[in-house]
């Protein structure tokens, strides 16, 4: 009796469209993010979703009673109307609350929940006048732009357009199968003013027309990582060799003038998909002129990729696999390939991919210019670093991180240093001023509120050395654009000298 009840609710919401739209979200928050908040973020649209049906099969009872629809639960007697009623009641707030302090945020949560407003309101008003295609375009343009706000990012002009078009074809379509019956219960929409004939014209011209739009314009960009690129033009190429990585040059990229060179690596158990989706770097390497890529660690025995950086991160099983050599070679292939620019070459990790940028860094400060990593720290051991040159460091850490610990810590054994420690070793390392001073706080997340991040700065004479630190930041935060855009400005700011 409760499974029948539960296929009940979920066939009264519409099941097919619901999980059409679930689907969709998941797709975006993926693409424009990482796995993680992009399940948690179909699981609050779900619930958006289903106050839209849920409210459409209550308000629709007595034409469905009339025209004996008995395909929907109400009629067939499965649901009453009160249990419906109690039920879409009851998530009401759920629905709402779930959105707002979800992943897509304050702004993303109710831009989405506006769509969901557009969608009842169709329901109770918008079906009956001509106005009928105007939820259906208000709500399908929010839904990708709840997710673009979610990640700091302003939707752009084309993703809205694109969500539109697409949502005012599926009113077309989706009305077809009840244009008799909706005459006799004077449902009078645009599609019934229109006729069967010109609606599905009108929506076959509206999804070219998306389409069109969508292939065309930077939007599309916005849903591609490396990983994921098919493309045979120069642009993209491979390097590497039996561990190959794809390499990307930036917009308007010429072999007469060097660019700037990004190595991006992922943390320990992810991959350079993943990563690139969740720090969003190759996004703003694009736009920002610098030759991208993000290469993929080796398998341990477990199957997860790793980088074999330091004793406490992460070989956890006794992997003689030189990856220092491997990021060298990479390095030296696209110099040959590429005109690079040999004082501007830098590396980003996060997690044991910062460990592995630390690493890279003391073993070839001539090379880099700069190191960035978000979550990762050195081993406590200082004379495991070899670095005698100077090397501009940016330390990114949150201050409630329980992986790899603000304050230090150890993995099974290997103590490694705080966010301070390994700050002020290359301060040591690079002649700096040992008394830092304090920078006014930055917004650096928009997933946190406020100015989170505080900026510690080491004065040095050729290069800088900085710590900055998110208060009640976590191992993963939800990053977004301006992150990116932020640690790629710096790393420009800091070409060696």
């Amino acid at each position: 009796m409760r499974v029948l009840k539960l296929r009940a609710y979920l066939k009264a919401a519409h099941f097919g469209p619901t999980m059409i739209v679930t689907g969709i979200s998941f797709f975006l928050a993926s693409k424009l993010w990482w796995e993680g908040p992009a399940y948690v973020i179909a699981v609050t649209v779900f619930l958006g979703q289903l106050l839209i049906g849920w409210s459409n099969d209550l308000y629709d009872y007595e034409d469905d009673l009339i025209h004996a629809r008995t395909n929907k639960p109400l009629v067939a007697g499965v649901l009453t109307s009160s249990e419906l009623r109690r039920t879409t009641f009851l998530l009401l707030p759920l629905a709402v609350i779930a959105n707002v302090i979800g992943p897509l945020g304050i702004k993303g949560g109710l831009v989405y929940l506006l769509g969901v407003g557009c969608g009842i309101a169709y329901n109770f008003y918008f079906k009956f006048t001509w106005l009928s295609f105007l939820p259906y375009a208000l709500a399908c343009a929010a839904l990708p732009a709840s997710i673009f706000f979610a990640i700091g990012r302003t939707p752009p002009l084309y993703v809205g357009i694109v969500g539109a078009l697409v949502g005012v074809a599926f009113h077309f379509l989706n009305v077809i199968k009840d244009f008799d019956q909706d005459r006799e219960s004077e449902i009078g929409g645009l599609p019934q003013r229109l006729g069967k004939s010109l609606s599905v014209a009108t929506a076959l011209i509206l999804l070219t027309c998306a389409g069109i739009i969508f292939s065309n314009n930077p939007v599309s960009q916005d849903f591609t990582s490396i990983s994921d690129s098919k493309q045979n033009d120069a642009s993209v190429f491979s390097v590497g060799g039996d561990r190959p990585a794809l390499v990307r040059l930036p917009s308007g990229y010429s072999k007469e003038v060097p660019a700037p060179l990004l190595v991006d690596m992922h943390g320990y158990m992810s991959n350079s998909g993943t990563h690139q989706r969740f720090a969003m770097m190759d996004l703003a390497a694009k736009q920002l002129g610098f030759i991208y890529i993000a290469p993929d660690g080796t398998a341990d025995t477990q199957g997860y990729q790793f980088w074999n950086a330091t004793k406490a991160c992460c070989n956890l099983y006794g992997s003689t696999v030189d990856d220092v050599s491997y990021l060298q070679s990479l390095v030296n292939e696209i110099s040959k390939k590429v005109s690079v620019d040999a004082k501007r070459i830098y590396f980003f990790g996060h997690s044991n991919g910062a460990f592995m940028a630390y690493k890279f860094a003391c073993a070839h400060p001539e090379v880099v210019a700069a190191v960035s990593g978000l979550a990762g720290a050195m081993d406590e051991q200082s004379d495991l670093c070899a670095a005698k040159s100077p090397v501009s460091v940016l330390q990114i850490h949150g201050t409630k991180d329980e992986v790899i610990n603000y304050f230090g810590g150890s993995i099974i054994g290997n103590s490694y240093t705080s966010a301070t420690e390994g700050t002020q070793r290359w301060a040591a390392t690079d002649g700096c001023a040992l008394k830092p001073s304090v920078a006014p706080a930055i917004d650096l997340l928009a997933s946190l509120d406020g100015a989170e991040t505080v900026k510690t700065i080491y004065s040095c004479k050729d290069n800088d050395v900085e710590l900055w630190s998110i208060n009640n930041g976590s191992h993963s935060p939800l990053l977004d654009f301006n992150f990116s855009t932020s640690i790629l400005k710096w790393f420009l700011d800091h070409p060696k000298k």
